[in-house]
Order: structure tokens, then sequence, then C-alpha cells
């Protein structure tokens, strides 16, 4: 489920909100509710057609720091 809100600074951001309740992502502030919403539609449409970039393997070479 997507939920609008506004933030501290009066900035309207929408929230994911998954499995029991719990906050997937939150977005950028908005000055607009239509840009907000637009953003939902943005987001929806890119996430149904994403592909998944694994970027957490490490490079050949290098060491992880202890």
């Amino acid at each position: 489920m997507f939920e609008i809100f506004r933030d501290r600074n009066r900035k309207y951001r929408f929230r994911l909100i998954g499995e029991k309740n719990r906050v997937i992502a939150v977005s950028e502030g908005y000055d607009e509710k239509a840009r907000v919403v637009a953003a939902i539609n943005d987001a929806r449409e890119y996430a149904a057609t994403s592909r998944i970039a694994d970027k957490s393997a490490i490079p050949e070479g290098l060491v992880p720091a202890s």
C-alpha cells in the first residue's frame, strides 16, 4: 500500500507499506500533492518492469575491511 503524508516541513511524501505494516520505502518531499501522486504512479510502473542489479558483490582482488 502507498500512504501519502506530510513531513515536518509540510512537504508531501509517500511511504510504501509492506507486510505487517512495515515501511519498505519513503519518498523524497514534494511541494504539491499532485506531484507525489505522480511519483507513486511512476514507482508502480518502474517496480513492475525493473531488473535487479546486485551491487553487493565484492570485486575480485578487493579485501573487505575488518
